[in-house]
Parts: structure tokens; C-alpha cells; sequence
């Protein structure tokens, strides 16, 4: 499947990239960034649907997080920007995922994702700006401390929603 324009970014995919797309992992997101919901938009997504089933895709992505995170440990303490810049990059998809899959939906671009972030219930507070200096700049070692700070924010906005949903759940 052709990679759509609004999933075109230099730091993930270039026009003309292709993605397979007659079979489908979670751990598929570790190479591949945003191929569930490049497959949604094209009509070619698989039956279960990680936003749908974010009780098992959103562990996923906070495991990842968890390997991501000692391995720019190790890398900010050997200043190795350019395997750090790379592996910010990674972790900056799987929080995109994150946000829009704990919130329910497919990212929807890469480009926009302000637009629908702003209307989100479960959200760290100043999302937007926030992200946005870690896009911008993620091989500072600063963007990987707010990314670190984003990412516990969001875990525990996840399992809030999650405890909340069984509280409603079990009262009916």
C-alpha cells in the first residue's frame, strides 16, 4: 500500500513508500510507524483494530517506550546524537500511536496532529506545544526528558480512563 500524504514526514516516510500490507503485528510498528492507521485510511486494515483494542496495543507501546527509554539513557550519557536523534524519532511515533489510540482513533496525519489532539479528553496538559518542541529538536537532551514526562502523564491518563471504564462497566 502507498504511503498516503498526510503520513509523509521526513522522519518516518518519503512519497512513493510503500508498506506491506497483508499482514499485521503489533511488532510490525517497531519498523514500520503508523501502519494501522495508514491501512484504515486506505481501506486495507485488518479486522482488529488497535484503537478499538487498546487494552492489549497500549502495553505494547509503553514496553517499547520502557526499551527506547534505557537505550537513550545510554545513549544521551555517550552523546551520540545521531543514534539518539533515531531512536527519539521511534518513540516519538509510538507516543503519536499512543495518544490517538488511548483517545480511541487512528492518527490521522503526522503533519496535523495538532488539529485532533486538540480535541481529546485524555490528554497531558499542553500536549501541543510540548510535542512539538520534542519533534522539532529530538536529539536535545531536553526533548527526551519532556518525552519522558509525556509519556508517564499519558500512561497514567491510560489507566485512569482504563479503571474508569470498568467503574462504568461493572454499574450496568
Amino acid at each position: 500500500m502507498k504511503v498516503p500524504d498526510g503520513f509523509l514526514h521526513p522522519y518516518f516516510y518519503s512519497k512513493g513508500d510503500l508498506l506491506e500490507s497483508h499482514a499485521f503485528s503489533l511488532q510490525d510498528l517497531l519498523e514500520f510507524p503508523f501502519k494501522y492507521d495508514i491501512a484504515y485510511y486506505l481501506g486495507a486494515a485488518p479486522d482488529r483494530l488497535p484503537w478499538e483494542n487498546n487494552n492489549e496495543s497500549i502495553p505494547f507501546l509503553l514496553l517499547i517506550w520502557k526499551t527506547n527509554e534505557n537505550t537513550l539513557n545510554f545513549l544521551h550519557e555517550k552523546r551520540d546524537r545521531t543514534k539518539t536523534k533515531a531512536t527519539m524519532i521511534s518513540s516519538i511515533a509510538i507516543y503519536l500511536q499512543l495518544l490517538f489510540w488511548m483517545n480511541e482513533q487512528p492518527v490521522r496525519s503526522i503533519n496535523d496532529w495538532t488539529r485532533d489532539s486538540n480535541l481529546f479528553k485524555w490528554k497531558p496538559v499542553n500536549i501541543e506545544e510540548r510535542l512539538d518542541f520534542v519533534i522539532k529538536r529530538p536529539e536535545l537532551y531536553h526533548s527526551f526528558i519532556q518525552l519522558q514526562q509525556l509519556y508517564s502523564e499519558s500512561t497514567k491518563l491510560f489507566y485512569k480512563k482504563k479503571a474508569l471504564d470498568m467503574k462504568i462497566n461493572s454499574s450496568k
